[in-house]
């Protein structure tokens, strides 16, 4: 309770009480008002990332075999590993991985590892063959993208 609440009006002092009380309830209203411009609607991709942050949720992919598997974030050594092997594959671009370079190397193998990462906490029964045969271009770069997005890393890599 204020101060004013606790004052007891003498007489001719209710009109100013009155008056207090409505000056009270407009500056309430104001200040609702203010708030209520402060706040907009959440997008849902900002919903979700605001849940997905809080309650540390895994992520899911669906595999061409038509079973939909969890990516949880990484511990910390495969996240190091991660890290490493990003610099040696190319994410944006996921066929570049399959077409040999200069000296006639291709980095399929790397890019199988990195994607197998993404089930290794969970699924251990699945190989890298697995994932050759049932991942598809635009799924590994899901997939990746993903893994970068669940364990914190910046895309620049």
């Amino acid at each position: 309770m204020s101060e004013r609440e606790l004052k007891i009006p003498h007489i001719g002092q209710e009109n100013d009480m009155s008056n207090m009380k409505v000056e009270d309830e407009a500056e309430t209203r104001e200040i609702k008002q203010e708030q209520n411009k402060e706040k907009r609607p959440l997008t849902k991709e900002e919903s979700d990332y605001m849940e997905k942050v809080f309650f540390e949720e895994d992520d899911t992919v669906r595999l061409r075999d038509g079973i939909t598997y969890k990516i949880p974030p990484l511990g910390l050594l495969d996240g190091k590993n991660l890290m490493k092997k990003l610099n040696t594959i190319d994410t944006g671009i996921i066929i570049s991985n399959l077409i040999a370079d200069e000296s006639g190397e291709d980095h399929f193998e790397e890019l199988l590892e990195v994607l197998l990462m993404a089930f290794k906490p969970y699924y251990k029964e699945i190989t890298a063959d697995y994932l050759a045969n049932y991942v598809d271009i635009h799924t590994a770069k899901q997939i990746i993208d993903i893994m970068i997005g669940l364990n914190g890393i910046k895309k620049s890599l």
